[in-house]
Formats: structure tokens, sequence, C-alpha cells
């Protein structure tokens, strides 16, 4: 009976470190979206009119990402 005791205690332990390791990536996310906005912000597209950036972002998701950085690559 002791081992099925100690079996949920560390299906327990388990999850509680699933938990923390959840809300971990969770805040990494976080951190990784502010850091892009103030990438953003730095870059040529922060000093642009919302138009401009508007109109780029709708070409970009029309390109799509790898389009976009090949034709930028080759350019």
């Amino acid at each position: 009976m002791a081992r099925k005791g100690s079996l949920e205690a560390e299906r327990q332990a388990i999850a509680k470190e699933r938990q923390a390791l959840e809300a971990r990536e969770t805040k990494l996310r976080e951190s990784e979206r502010a850091a892009s906005v103030e990438l953003m912000h730095k870059s040529v597209l922060g000093k642009a009119s919302f138009k401009r950036v508007e109109a780029f972002f709708a070409a970009l998701g029309k390109l799509g990402l790898e389009e976009a950085e090949k034709r930028l690559r080759a350019s």
C-alpha cells in the first residue's frame, strides 16, 4: 500500500512541475512578444504611419513570411 501512495505522490509532483513549466513557457512567450513589439518600434516600421504599417502587414500576409524573407535576402 505504501507503494501506491508514493506513486500518487510522484504523479502529483510531476503535475506540479508541469504546471510550473507551463507558467514559465507562458511568461517566455509574453516576454518574446514584448521584445518583438519593442523591435518593431525601433525599426522603420515604428516610424511609419499606421496606414503604411497596415498595408505592409497585409502584403506580408499575402506573400507569406518565407517568401518575403527570400525576396528581401535576394535584394
